[in-house]
């Protein structure tokens, strides 16, 4: 357990870098944090095969297909944070929330012990990262979709691709079925 919950720790600090070391330049703390990055993504998924597995609830098959639907509108919004989408003309932070929907989700449907650090923990991060970043940056004026739909409807496409190539691929990639 004590590999996942580094794994988690070490994303969220990375992640946390730009405010902690404000003054280092930014090439070098980029480096750095992309290797912190790829250093804890392996810290967790080395410490997921090896946690916990206990069940702590289940779910009903019905909730399981919801999470798996949702999935689509988690990934359009992860997907729609690029300059002119017509997401971020209207929402914040469309990549971050897009992720919260995404470990919100893993949370409920995977109700083990292993799940729960996993996908609590990166959620948790995901909530403090909004806050961190609204309070630092204050609300500035949303920026404007592309006049151009290709550019600003771009996350849709790129969305259910993602969803499809993940929903098919995820029992290869991930060792478990969606649907359970």
């Amino acid at each position: 357990m004590i590999y996942l919950i580094a794994g988690v720790l070490i994303f969220a600090l990375a992640h946390f870098a730009k405010r902690i070391f404000p003054d280092v330049s930014e090439i070098p703390r980029k480096i750095v944090v992309a290797l912190l990055l790829i250093f804890s993504v392996w810290l967790m998924s080395r410490g997921y095969g090896e946690a916990s597995a206990d069940v702590l609830w289940t779910v009903p098959g019905a909730v399981r297909l919801v999470g798996v639907l949702l999935m689509i509108p988690a990934l359009i919004l992860f997907a729609g944070s690029y300059p002119g989408s017509a997401l971020r003309a209207r929402i914040r932070h469309p990549q971050l929330t897009g992720f919260k929907l995404w470990a919100a989700i893993h949370l409920i449907v995977n109700g083990d012990v292993r799940s729960v650090v996993l996908f609590g923990g990166l959620l948790a991060w995901a909530v403090v990262q909004m806050i961190v970043v609204n309070r630092a940056v204050g609300k500035p004026p949303l920026p404007a979709a592309s006049d151009k739909a290709l550019v600003a409807l771009g996350a849709l496409p790129i969305g259910i691709a993602a969803w499809v190539l993940l929903f098919g691929g995820h029992a290869w990639l991930f060792g478990v079925s969606p649907l359970g």
